[in-house]
């Protein structure tokens, strides 16, 4: 069966993201595995992802999450820690625990239910260079019928080793919204009647009238966004030493996201050899799905050896990095014209948590009204 694309979920995300990766390995006796995970010199916990992998016509999902016997993770100095599992198929360190080091080199021992043994190839942790900062420019979408608009963003960096330019970028965007919960309604005989939802703090009375009892729970949301594709440094972002004018997303201006404003995040994690091929791959496979004449293989790199048990293939990748992070707001007055953005006075009615995937009702630490 002829391979389907690996999927990236970007979130990026803090450094416990995982990001989310789907792989075809075709039909085998034992099903493989796959684990995704990374260690960086940001404060833990960090998280690894254990799945077992089925072909596209499996009757089971692509994707299943399983238990492992142990999961280590260990360096060349003798720190090593057990990972916990959280949740099903999902292995977190404990926060104060192991921590990664620049100039250490890491590996991690997978050891299954059924005798079977992996270890990742020890990855060096490599200084992260710097996103020196971000910028973005407006622009205009025609369309057949109209036009959106958005902000093109884009981003400068160094490096931290002299003629070393192998990185990996990851965008994050954040947005507030507010909605109406309290207007939740529901059919009646002659007319749709208030019914607020608990959360949103309101009551009504008999005959409809909305009063406030406690504060809204679930009116106010931030949203995340992503980029949804792997960025990946390339000689042609090169300049003098410097890498400049990467594009990191596209900001569209929208009914939502232009409410208050539009907080991004950069962030550059430094890539050892290894790793950079496998995400250099990850961005090809991304690429040829537009094209006619690139045909979908489904292989990547893979930095796994098994040690133990019946031959099985493993999948995926665990890799160290740095990380160097860059942030900027773009708000409603970097826009030309604020006419752009669309009415904001349709009312939606229901929990913000529903109105997008990433919802969060809690604000960010980083967030400025």
């Amino acid at each position: 069966m002829k391979s389907f694309l690996l999927i990236l979920v970007l979130a990026i995300l803090s450094t416990t993201c995982l990001d989310r990766i789907n792989f075809d390995v075709g039909r085998t006796a034992t099903f493989p595995i796959t684990v995704d995970g990374y260690i960086s010199d940001e404060p833990g916990p960090y998280k690894v992802e254990i799945t077992k992998a089925f072909d596209i016509q499996s009757t089971y999902s692509l994707r299943t999450p399983i238990s492992v016997k142990r999961l280590t993770i260990s360096d060349n100095q003798g720190a090593s820690e057990v990972l916990s599992e959280v949740s099903h198929g999902v292995y977190q360190t404990n926060p104060q625990g192991i921590r990664g080091t620049v100039g250490h080199v890491y590996t991690l021992k997978i050891d299954l239910l059924d005798g079977r043994e992996y270890k990742s190839s020890p990855d060096t942790l490599l200084p992260p260079g710097k996103v020196d900062s971000i910028y973005f420019e407006y622009r205009e979408v025609p369309t057949d019928t109209t036009s959106f608009y958005g902000f093109d963003v884009f981003f400068n960096a160094s490096t931290g080793i002299k003629n070393n330019y192998q990185f990996l970028w990851k965008f994050t965007g954040t947005y507030k919204v507010d909605t109406n919960p309290e207007l939740y309604d529901t059919l009646c005989v002659e007319a749709r009647c208030p019914k607020p939802l608990a959360c949103s703090g309101y009551v009504a009375d008999s005959v409809g009238n909305l009063r406030k009892k406690t504060p809204c729970q679930c009116c106010t949301c931030w949203i995340d966004f992503f980029n949804t594709a792997p960025i990946v440094s390339d000689n042609s972002f090169v300049v003098a030493g410097q890498l400049q004018k990467v594009f990191a997303n596209f900001v569209p201006i929208n009914q939502w996201t232009f409410m208050y404003q539009v907080h991004t995040e950069v962030k550059q994690l430094s890539l050892s050899r290894q790793a950079f091929d496998f995400w250099k791959a990850v961005k090809k496979q991304g690429e040829a799905v537009t094209s006619l004449f690139q045909p979908l293989t489904g292989k990547f790199p893979s930095n796994f050896v098994q040690t133990n048990g019946p031959a099985t293939p493993i999948e995926g990748l665990f890799f160290a990095t740095s990380v160097s992070r860059h942030t900027r707001y773009i708000t409603r007055y970097d826009m030309p014209n604020q006419i752009v953005i669309p009415p904001q006075n349709l009312p939606y009615k229901n929990t913000c948590k529903l109105l997008f995937p990433y919802s969060n009702t809690q604000k960010p630490s980083y967030w400025i009204d």
